[in-house]
């Protein structure tokens, strides 16, 4: 443990779930929605629980939408979180997807330990999602993005934010449920006790 006091979580459910084909944050494991497996998981771990989200599911948590005047994807969901929760004084937040029920227990607490912006990976690859984000970092690279581009990557704003990185050895603890292949997945997993 740290000294550090507990940041902002936020749970990134803005997704179109395509793939899936319905939206995620609803999508039953073992009985219960994916949504409320994570507010779950993290309850006591931030002092305070947000979601990037069009609404709250019913869970009551503060909802921030996308800013319109943001790019689409994940990106555009990370720049409405930082430039809302810096105008409210807040300086930093991690986020963590709303699909990936076996998110580790203690990402808060290994990510906000740098002075910087952190982002999870596993011995295979890196998970941008799973990231520490400072609104004041963040922001500051949203303007040097052209709005007539494409909308950037993830991975492009944790190089622009010169993320560093944290390694946990399981990559089972970043499943994204996106098919419903990961949702089979994700049920041998929770039944195996994992």
């Amino acid at each position: 443990m740290t000294d550090r006091p507990a940041t902002s979580l936020v749970i990134l459910a803005g997704g179109q779930s395509a793939r899936m084909g319905t939206d995620k944050a609803v999508i039953q494991l073992d009985g219960e929605r994916l949504i409320d497996i994570l507010i779950d998981r993290f309850t006591g771990k931030a002092d305070r629980m947000l979601l990037s989200a069009r609404h709250d599911y019913g869970t009551g948590l503060a909802v921030i939408p996308d800013d319109p005047q943001s790019p689409g994807g994940p990106v555009g969901g990370i720049y409405s979180v930082a430039g809302r929760l810096q105008a409210m004084g807040v300086e930093d937040f991690v986020t963590v997807p709303v699909d990936a029920p076996f998110a580790p227990a203690d990402l808060i607490e290994r990510l906000s330990v740098t002075d910087g912006c952190a982002v999870a990976e596993d011995p295979e690859r890196m998970h941008p999602t799973f990231a520490y984000w400072h609104c004041a970092v963040v922001n500051a690279v949203r303007g040097t993005h052209d709005h007539g581009e494409r909308a950037p990557s993830l991975q492009w704003l944790v190089r622009q934010c010169s993320a560093d990185t944290v390694t946990w050895p399981d990559e089972r603890l970043f499943l994204n449920i996106n098919r419903p292949d990961d949702l089979a997945a994700a049920t041998t997993i929770k039944k195996a006790g994992t």
